[in-house]
């Protein structure tokens, strides 16, 4: 399939990282000097996008102010806001209010409208972010070019957290091809500690089945279980796991706070300031 459409579920409230969250949404909360969602957008731009669609919360107005290039000041001034704007020429973004039960399915049915017939897209959580040396929704839409399945983004947490993921079970013999996925299962019940997070390449089927289930756990309409009922019908989808860097969240201040370290040291002015700082500190 042709991918050209990323989609970003960014209509989460935010309830962790209240009250700065009152003011604007979890995705605008700052990476140094970046937008936690424009490295999402980044990430999706390296990788060939050409439209995304950015599915919003009650309060849109900040993400619509901060995307729309009519409202930035004049280039030339600027150098890091210049190379924002030539980064998103020739990218089309839309915005979508989210309408439909609460779950993390539901973005897709409301983004449903802007993806072509027979294509597929990336889709994105809008606190997840993928630190790695090839951007990962490339290695997203690589792996769908070698293997033709849907491809999930996994990786190993402790099994004490299983509980908080859509958790993967493969197929007998093959450490890819997944068999099924179960929304956070008990501790018990996990068949393996590989976490599904916030990358996906999907086709408009999985859409469909979404529009087709019932709600699930707390009833909410989860991803998970339209990714597994596409398995169950007979669909493949393959895990690509982050091998080449890290999968970072600001969902929460202590992941908040880590994503940021982890940005901070990689950039070697900061990391001359900060370090002695940080080493002083834990003395």
């Amino acid at each position: 399939m042709k991918v050209e459409t990323g989609v970003i579920a960014a209509a989460g409230s935010g309830t962790r990282m209240l009250p700065v969250t009152l003011g604007y949404p979890k995705e605008l909360m700052p990476v140094i000097n970046k937008p936690a969602i424009q490295l999402i957008i980044e990430e999706f731009i390296e990788a060939g996008l050409k439209k995304i669609v950015i599915v919003t919360g009650e309060n849109p107005a900040p993400l619509h102010r901060q995307y729309k290039l009519e409202n930035l000041p004049p280039q030339g001034k600027y150098k890091p806001l210049d190379e924002f704007v030539n980064q998103l020429s020739g990218i089309e973004i839309v915005f979508e209010p989210q309408a439909g039960p609460y779950g993390n399915g539901t973005p897709l049915l409301v983004a449903r409208s802007h993806i072509p017939e027979g294509e597929g897209f990336i889709y994105a959580y809008g606190d997840d972010i993928l630190k790695t040396k090839t951007p990962f929704a490339k290695q997203l839409v690589d792996l769908h070019n070698q293997t033709g399945a849907l491809v999930v983004g996994t990786q190993a947490v402790a099994w004490e957290d299983v509980v908080r993921y859509g958790i993967v079970e493969f197929k007998e013999g093959s450490d890819r091809e997944m068999q099924d996925v179960i929304e956070k299962p008990a501790r018990e019940e996990a068949k393996s500690n590989l976490a599904m997070f916030g990358r996906f390449l999907l086709s408009t089927d999985i859409i469909e089945i979404l529009s087709e289930i019932p709600l699930g756990k707390s009833n909410e309409l989860w991803l998970t279980d339209s990714v597994r009922e596409y398995v169950r019908r007979g669909g493949r989808v393959v895990a690509q796991p982050v091998t080449d860097g890290e999968w970072l969240t600001i969902g929460d201040p202590v992941n908040y706070l880590q994503t940021l370290i982890e940005y901070a040291l990689e950039d070697a002015e900061i990391r001359a300031a900060l370090e002695p700082r940080i080493r002083r500190l834990l003395g």
